[in-house]
């Protein structure tokens, strides 16, 4: 088994969004295995403003979406708009997602694009926007239908903290696994040294 490389992530830079904008353009992702015939493909990288508008995502993003037709906001395309490629829709994205938006308008509750996106997911799920639900999503693992790739999982390994600027966040994709198998290969005791990217871009 094979292990992405850690992304650098701290603290957002002073310039904010165009500075994430440009570093997640010119992320590389690369194409191994991380068991026989089963790919792994990361970092996918992609960059949102205050109100999850992606403003920014390289090429290992574009290529998860169906005809590689990017969301215009990724908040969305979890809540709703990707469910065909989104198992378990409730559990592993619904309830994360919503989550984040009700930390987010607490935060920002003067924010005009953040409360019309409350509306739209008030009417959209025919509910008030409370939904009990961990969010994320640093860490988090979540089930995934790559237009490519297949069924799998996500693993979000590095996401900046959501604010005024927005968040970067970078991913992995392993294929072939259930969220449940893809937390125990990711505590494997394998040594750290073998934890190393195997493969080309």
């Amino acid at each position: 088994m094979t292990y992405p490389e850690e992304q650098p992530i701290g603290a957002a830079p002073t310039d904010g969004r165009e500075t994430w904008a440009r570093l997640v353009r010119n992320t590389v992702a690369r194409v191994s295995e991380h068991a026989p015939g089963l790919k792994l493909v990361g970092p996918i990288a992609y960059a949102v403003d205050a109100s999850w508008r992606v403003i920014a995502y390289n090429d290992a993003f574009e290529e998860t979406f169906i005809r590689r037709r990017v969301p215009e906001n990724i908040f969305k395309w979890m809540v709703w708009e990707g469910r065909a490629q989104l198992p378990d829709h409730t559990k592993y994205w619904l309830r994360r997602a919503v989550p984040q938006l009700d930390i987010q308008l607490q935060e920002c509750p003067d924010h005009p694009e953040l409360a019309e996106l409350a509306r739209w997911t008030e009417k959209t799920l025919g509910g008030p926007l409370r939904s009990a639900g961990r969010p994320g999503p640093d860490g988090d693992i979540r089930p995934l239908i790559h237009a490519r790739y297949g069924s799998g999982s996500l693993w979000i390994g590095a996401a900046t903290p959501m604010g005024s600027s927005g968040r970067a966040v970078f991913a992995h994709f392993y294929q072939g696994v259930s969220p449940t198998e893809l937390r125990a290969l990711l505590r494997s005791p394998e040594p750290r040294a073998r934890r190393k990217w195997q493969g080309a871009a």
